[in-house]
């Protein structure tokens, strides 16, 4: 039993046993094979009982077993990174190296988490997990940026609408969505005649989407990116213009 040793240099410190390690290069292509295979990040392993349904493996696992195939059941097949997968990498490179730059004492513990997992030319076995977030983790960062530039820049002036209980409507511009598995539902920011507001719907709408919004006042918050005054609404209905 060895779970209460401690990583060193690659090793393992009790009986020095060498850990498995894998080239970050190959380990991130792989990772960006199963965002581009899976069409999105799949935390968890879906199963079908339908035998035309094939198993859509959590991208975590399509990496993990790419470099353990002993561990990989019959139905997995190891994707084959392209050209454009190596490409993504070095974005993905380019756009954490920002962090290394600005300093990691500035991150939180999640980014510099994800920052130290590409840090190094190889990455233990064992993290493969992370680094399978990664591709996802930067693509959430970069609309993240994206976002916060176009409030500060937009809407640093947005005021709220109402008071608690009043009813809001009009015309909103979708900004951003999340999607919560907890709630099952998507979470949005949206902008409307210059003020921002928020809400949760069961029903996906793209980016950028203008709709017909009615809803209560829920309360009055600021923004989680930039602090900018952020209307929260319950009870929505959203329409088509």
């Amino acid at each position: 039993m060895i779970s209460d040793v401690k990583i060193k240099n690659g090793y393992l410190s009790k009986d020095s046993i060498p850990l498995k390690t894998v080239p970050t290069q190959e380990a991130l292509a792989m990772a960006v094979a199963a965002q581009r295979i899976n069409g999105a990040y799949i935390k968890d392993t879906r199963r079908f009982s339908e035998p035309d349904n094939k198993t859509q493996f959590s991208n975590k696992e399509i990496v993990k077993f790419a470099f353990r195939s002993d561990h990989a059941p019959t139905d997995y097949i190891r994707p084959t990174p392209t050209a454009d997968d190596y490409a993504k990498v070095a974005e993905i490179h380019k756009w954490m190296k920002r962090y290394v730059m600005l300093g990691l004492g500035d991150l939180d513990d999640f980014k510099r988490d994800m920052v130290e997992s590409v840090s190094q030319d190889t990455v233990i076995y064992n993290n493969l997990g992370r680094v399978a977030f990664i591709p996802e983790f930067v693509k959430r960062d970069k609309l993240e940026t994206s976002l916060t530039k176009e409030i500060r820049i937009e809407y640093r002036d947005s005021q709220y609408l109402g008071k608690e209980k009043d009813i809001v409507e009009g015309v909103i511009k979708i900004l951003d969505k999340r999607y919560s598995e907890q709630w099952e539902s998507y979470n949005y920011t949206a902008v409307i005649d210059g003020n921002l507001v928020s809400f949760m719907n069961k029903f996906p709408y793209d980016v950028g989407s203008m709709l017909r919004v009615k809803g209560k006042v829920k309360a009055q918050t600021q923004n989680r990116l930039f602090g900018a005054n952020e209307t929260r609404l319950n009870y929505v209905k959203l329409y088509k213009v």
